[in-house]
């Protein structure tokens, strides 16, 4: 649908259940930006499989066939051509969705990685396709992987050593100390740094040139972290953990000030000083169900940044919880059918959700569209009742045809664009935090470690998953060589 023609006043966030698809679903993500964003739904099974929808039509526009257990988590890359999935088989895939890697030999699938244990989640380095970082189920080292030839590798990346005793070992009561876990990674928007969400609650930092530790936040809940979303600037990030709470987090890379007031002042605390990269995490709001203490199964944030969105895990409906950002007020509660929430995301630029059930189905939730026709035609009237028409003495009449033309010719001022496209939304208007003053060296050693290779960069093969539009004088000349070759077939034929 054309962004130009929708309403500007209407509300920013689904509001009705509109359909849902069978899909034996675990996980669905939207394809963020690039030619086509929004317009296509990756889709991983429980049976193993991987399809890609066309969200307009609902129909498989890709079949990916690689795994052999259910897919835990999906991934597109930042120019949504390639794709990473990952299952409790132990592989990693990423596959190539262009348009002409169908055509080569090894097909789409580009890369698989083995691990040692069932992947639990996996996410795709905004800018280089060929890393990735992955969590592994009981063990509490995430994996960074690089795919490059060169300067590739794969490195565990070690926690913190408790200051307490070793994980193994029982303290004086006789109980055994609890293991840190990492349960799930992701990159930053910038992609410099590693975010590691673990067991005990804690957020720890890596860098991603070094491959070193820097730092480790703790948000106030000793629970498994199960959801982390950032924000499109990285200017926040939705946090989901065990103890049934979600968590909005501002990140601030200035050091809070005291409050005002004489009392609160006495008893503030300065936050310890850090990397200038490193950010201030500041709990904003926190949502939860006071009442009946439900769980939440997926998180994050709207297309514009304004909501917040929470999947309920109800055992015996499929609700989603929407809270606006600033006041932490609840917007809205979608209620469905009667099957869990398990997952959901957003559309990068359309107020619409897709969530999955606990049975395989994704629901649609979207905000109903009302045609205002007066404003395709301004003498148009929408009437209550059949009325008779009277026509005009020169409504019908013929106009010249060369007044025709040339007030046609008058509509175009320079030739239509057809190959280029800039990414729609809200999402592109946004930038990202830019680097502090006193860690240039460490961007640019940064840019040095992120460099796309040649045949990384998507410009070839394109972004589309369908070829490239074929302009009018291409095919003209296939035109005339499918003719000559025809008339060169009947010449023989005789």
């Amino acid at each position: 649908m054309n962004l130009e023609l929708l309403n500007p006043f209407t509300t920013s966030f689904p509001e009705n259940f509109d359909a849902s698809i069978d899909a034996a679903a675990a996980c669905a993500r939207f394809n963020p930006r690039g030619l086509f964003a929004g317009h296509y739904l990756a889709v991983g099974r429980q049976d193993g499989y991987v399809a890609v929808l066309d969200f307009e039509t609902r129909s498989v526009v890709r079949w990916l066939e690689g795994h052999v257990k259910a897919v835990t988590s999906v991934c597109w890359s930042g120019n949504s051509r390639y794709l990473l999935t990952a299952s409790r088989d132990w592989n990693a895939i990423i596959w190539d969705l262009s348009a002409s890697a169908a055509d080569t030999i090894d097909g789409e699938r580009r890369h698989t990685v083995r691990f040692d244990a069932p992947i639990t989640s996996a996410a795709l380095h905004p800018r280089n396709s060929k890393m990735l970082v992955v969590t592994l189920h009981g063990q509490n080292q995430p994996v960074f992987v690089d795919l490059r030839a060169e300067v590739g590798g794969r490195w565990e990346l070690d926690m913190p050593e408790d200051d307490d005793e070793d994980d193994d070992e029982d303290d004086d009561e006789g109980s055994t100390i609890i293991r840190e876990v990492s349960t799930l990674a992701r990159f930053s928007p910038r992609g410099d740094l590693i975010y590691v969400g673990t067991s005990r609650g804690n957020i720890h930092i890596w860098d991603i040139v070094t491959k070193q530790y820097i730092w480790t936040e703790y948000v106030g809940a000793a629970a498994a972290v199960k959801d982390l979303e950032f924000n499109s600037a990285g200017t926040a990030i939705v946090l989901n953990s065990n103890d049934r709470c979600i968590r909005y987090i501002s990140l601030s890379y200035s050091p809070p000030e005291p409050p005002s007031d004489d009392e609160e002042a006495a008893s503030f605390e300065p936050p310890p000083d850090r990397q200038s990269r490193i950010p201030y995490f500041d709990v904003q709001h926190k949502f939860q169900d006071l009442v009946n203490r439900t769980p939440w199964n997926g998180c994050g944030f709207s297309s514009d940044g304004e909501y917040i969105i929470g999947g309920a895990g109800h055992k015996g409906a499929h609700n989603i919880y929407i809270w606006d950002r600033v006041t932490g007020a609840l917007a809205k509660i979608l209620e469905g059918p009667k099957d869990p929430c398990e997952d959901l995301t957003w559309h990068p630029f359309r107020p619409l959700i897709a969530s999955v059930s606990s049975l395989g189905l994704i629901h649609l939730w979207v905000t109903p569209i009302v045609e205002n026709w007066s404003a395709y035609a301004p003498g148009f009237e929408e009437l209550d009742e059949n009325r008779e028409y009277e026509e005009k003495e020169d409504e019908f009449d013929f106009e010249d045809e060369s007044a025709l033309r040339r007030r046609a010719q008058g509509t175009f001022d320079g030739p239509l664009d057809l190959t280029s496209h800039a990414t729609a939304g809200p999402r592109a208007a946004q930038e990202e935090v830019p680097w502090p003053d006193d860690d240039l060296d460490a961007r640019d050693a940064y840019e040095a470690f992120v460099a796309v290779e040649a045949d990384d960069d998507g410009g070839a093969a394109g972004e589309a998953f369908y070829p490239q539009p074929v302009l009018m004088e291409e095919q003209a000349a296939n035109a005339a060589e499918e003719s000559a070759e025809q008339a060169a077939g009947g010449g023989r034929g005789r």
